[in-house]
């Protein structure tokens, strides 16, 4: 019940009961024969009983207000404890939905990359001394026929005085490699130096994304992209100066070489993949 309600049935009833009580008295003492000063303030002291109940009842009216106000409190405490638990529950909401757009913005960043990383793949052009020329995957493998070629001293005489082709002593060595790699480099750079920018790139941007939690599902995506020759020209990239500082490291964490097909490596430079995988 509401305490305007209340309040109006509690003054309906006091004046109920003043009227009632002072109709009663009437009734007794009627006929009056004498008004008087005295007369008056006995008739007044009458109401004396009537007095002490509408004290008492106004002491109850107190003491309900309070209850009544207490328990309007709770209710308000009530609704502000379920407003801050819905509120609660829209931010989870809201970063539950900040995280799935940070990882849709990535994903469609990723892929966009991993497109022009193809499209970088096709760019690659080679034109060798003979033969046609070739482009991308061809053109990678043309490359790495050519460089792997330059490990070798061609028509060299033996002991038998027959010429032959055999592997240069310092393309045995990892710091011969790295030579051989720049100079091999800086005639073809053209046509490697965007792919592996971008493929770094890639890696990288999936190296920094700290709100994915499984990122090796994207860099199996990018390792899935790469051909053999690929992979085996990406390791010796990996050794040179032109990757071993930045490119290897996520080349390493992420095992992106793990498919790669050792056994096309020349024999001499065996010892040079296992130290890479030390």
């Amino acid at each position: 019940m509401k305490i305007r309600t209340l309040s109006w049935l509690m003054i309906g009833g006091v004046l109920s009961a003043v009227l009632i009580y002072g109709c009663v008295l009437l009734a007794l003492t009627w006929p009056i024969s004498e008004f008087s000063i005295s007369s008056s303030g006995v008739f007044g002291d009458s109401f004396g009983v009537l007095t002490s109940l509408f004290s008492g009842l106004a002491f109850a009216g107190l003491i309900i207000t309070i209850v009544m106000q207490r328990d309007e409190l709770a209710l308000q405490r009530q609704e502000l404890n379920l407003t801050r638990e819905e509120l609660s529950g829209q931010k989870e909401e809201m970063r539950a939905q900040n995280e799935t757009l940070k990882v849709q913005r990535f994903e469609s960043t990723f892929f966009k990359m991993l497109d022009f990383l193809e499209g970088c793949r096709r760019d690659v052009f080679y034109q060798g001394f003979q033969g046609p020329a070739v482009e991308g995957r061809d053109a990678i493998k043309a490359l790495y026929d050519a460089f792997t070629e330059n490990f070798l001293c061609k028509w060299v005489q033996d002991s038998s005085l027959e010429y032959k082709m055999v592997f240069k002593d310092e393309c045995k060595t990892l710091e011969g490699v790295s030579v051989e790699y720049s100079n091999f480099y800086a005639k073809y750079g053209d046509e490697l130096g965007q792919y592996y920018r971008t493929l770094y790139n890639l890696l990288k941007l999936v190296d920094r994304a700290e709100f994915v939690d499984d990122k090796t599902v994207y860099t199996n995506l990018v390792r899935a992209q790469l051909s053999r020759y690929e992979l085996l020209l990406l390791f010796y990239n990996c050794i040179s100066r032109f990757g071993i500082e930045k490119m290897a490291p996520l080349i390493k964490r992420y095992n992106i070489l793990k498919h790669i097909e050792n056994t096309m490596l020349p024999v001499e430079n065996k010892k040079i993949w296992d130290m890479f995988n030390e």
